[in-house]
C-alpha cells in the first residue's frame, strides 16, 4: 500500500505473513532459511537499521584485505543488488539497460502507467584495489492514467526517477588466503561440495549520495503524485545520505549468494529501508542465471518483488542480460522487463611492473641500493685481489732471477 489513507491497511503482521507463504514452498533449503531469517529480522527494524549497518561496518573494518580483479568482466546487471567485489584498479565500467514498465493501482482512483526507462551505472575503479566509485542514473518515460469524480485524466511524464553518487570499499574477503581455496587434483566431489568457510561472506560497505530528481517521481514512487498532502506536504531534499551493508558467499563453483542491507534518504523525512537478495549461478559455457527478492519499506509504501534473468558472456570485457521483476502486491502492480549490457575498459595490468603501494617504492629502491653496494664491494674485493696476485707473481719472478744468477 502506498500513501498516507492506505497505509493503514496495510499491516506490518500482512507484509511478514505474505513473505512467508512466499517463502514456504522453499522451506527446506539451506538458502531460504537464510533468506527467512533476514526477512524476518529486516520487518522488525525501524531507524536501528543505520545504526546496526554502521555498527557491523566498523566490526568488520580491522578485517581489511585485497580486493579481487577477475579476467572477466564483474557486472551487478541484470540484478538490483551490488557485488561485494570491485571491478579492480584503473578498470572503467558502463552498465547499462532498457526496460519496459507498467504499473496498476486498480483500488485507488484506476490508476495506472506504462513506459519506457533506462538505467545506466558507472563503476570506476581508482585509488586502490578495494575501493570502486559508483554512478547511478535512471530515466523514465510514461503516460499516468487515472480517474476521479471530476473525469479521467491522461499525465505525460518523463524526468529521472534515481540519480545517486557513493563509493563501495572491501573491508573483508575471505579469499585472502588462496592456498585453503586451491583446487583437489584427486576429488572431484571435494571441488564441488559446499564447505563451512563458504558460508563466510565477503562483506563491503557503501555510503553516497541520493539525489532531487525534481519531483516527478518523488522518492522513486510512480503513484505519489496522486495522494493530496496539503497538511502535510512532501518534498524531496535535494541531497539526502544513503548507506548498504553488502554480504557475498561463494557457496560451490559457479554459485554465488548477494545480500544487501540498506537505508536510503537518511537525512530526510521519508526513510526508505531496503533488502535485496540475489542468488546467481553460472555455467562454463558463458551462461548465467539469477533469482532474487527485493522489499522495500518506508513511511509512503511496502513492496515485495521477485526478479529473475539470465546473462551471456560474449567476451572477457561485455557481457548481455534480459531479466524481468514483478512485485507480488496488487496495490499497486508492478511489473518491469529489459535487456541490457555491460561493457568495460580494462587498463588494470597496463602496467604490470609498476609498484602497487608506496611501501614497494621504498623496497625497491632498497633494494636498487643495496645491489650497487655489494657490486661496489666485489669489484674492490677484486681489484685488491687482482692486485695481491701481481705482487705475488712479480716477488715470484724476483726469486726465479736471483735462482738464475746463483747458478
Amino acid at each position: 500500500m502506498r500513501g498516507g489513507q492506505i497505509k493503514q491497511l496495510l499491516t506490518h503482521a500482512a507484509v511478514k505473513n505474505a513473505t512467508l507463504d512466499v517463502l514456504s514452498c522453499f522451506k527446506n533449503t539451506t538458502l531460504c532459511i537464510m533468506t527467512e531469517f533476514l526477512i524476518h529480522v529486516s520487518l522488525n527494524m525501524r531507524l536501528s537499521s543505520l545504526y546496526i549497518l554502521c555498527f557491523s561496518a566498523v566490526l568488520t573494518m580491522p578485517f581489511v584485505s585485497m580486493a579481487q580483479y577477475t579476467e572477466v568482466i564483474n557486472s551487478n546487471r541484470p540484478s538490483q543488488s551490488m557485488g561485494a567485489f570491485g571491478v579492480g584498479k584503473r578498470v572503467y565500467q558502463l552498465e547499462q539497460g532498457l526496460s519496459f514498465r507498467t504499473g496498476n493501482f486498480s483500488a485507488f482512483q484506476d490508476a495506472s502507467y506504462t513506459g519506457m526507462g533506462a538505467r545506466t551505472q558507472i563503476r570506476i575503479g581508482l585509488f586502490k584495489e578495494q575501493l570502486e566509485l559508483v554512478g547511478t542514473a535512471d530515466y523514465q518515460i510514461d503516460a499516468l492514467r487515472y480517474s476521479n469524480a471530476v473525469g479521467t485524466h491522461n499525465l505525460k511524464r518523463n524526468s529521472f526517477r534515481d540519480l545517486a553518487a557513493g563509493a563501495k570499499y572491501l573491508v573483508y574477503d575471505p579469499f585472502r588466503n588462496v592456498d585453503k581455496y586451491k583446487p583437489n587434483l584427486y576429488s572431484w566431489h571435494a571441488n564441488n561440495k559446499i564447505r563451512w568457510r563458504d558460508l563466510i561472506p565477503a562483506v563491503s560497505v557503501f555510503a553516497g549520495a541520493q539525489f532531487s530528481t525534481g519531483g516527478v517521481y518523488p522518492y522513486q514512487e510512480n503513484f505519489l503524485p496522486l495522494f493530496d498532502y496539503n497538511y502535510r506536504p512532501i518534498a524531496e531534499p535535494l541531497v539526502s545520505g544513503t548507506a548498504m551493508l553488502i554480504l557475498q558467499q561463494h557457496l560451490r563453483p559457479g554459485l554465488v549468494v548477494v545480500h544487501n542491507v540498506g537505508m536510503r534518504y537518511i537525512t530526510a523525512n521519508v526513510q526508505q529501508k531496503k533488502w535485496i537478495g540475489t542468488v546467481t549461478y553460472s555455467t562454463q559455457s558463458k551462461w548465467s542465471f539469477f533469482g532474487e527478492y527485493t522489499l522495500d519499506d518506508s513511511p509512503l509504501f511496502r513492496d515485495l518483488t521477485i526478479g529473475a534473468g539470465v546473462a551471456y558472456l560474449f567476451n572477457s570485457n561485455f557481457q548481455l542480460d534480459v531479466a524481468v521483476q514483478q512485485s507480488l502486491k496488487t496495490t499497486p502492480s508492478l511489473m518491469t522487463a529489459g535487456i541490457g549490457v555491460s561493457y568495460r575498459v580494462d587498463r588494470h595490468n597496463i602496467w604490470k611492473e609498476e609498484p602497487q603501494s608506496i611501501e614497494e617504492n621504498k623496497q625497491k629502491r632498497a633494494a636498487r641500493k643495496n645491489d650497487k653496494t655489494e657490486n661496489k664491494k666485489v669489484r674492490k674485493a677484486a681489484k685488491r685481489t687482482g692486485r695481491g696476485l701481481k705482487k705475488l707473481d712479480r716477488k715470484q719472478k724476483k726469486i726465479e732471477r736471483k735462482i738464475k744468477r746463483i747458478k
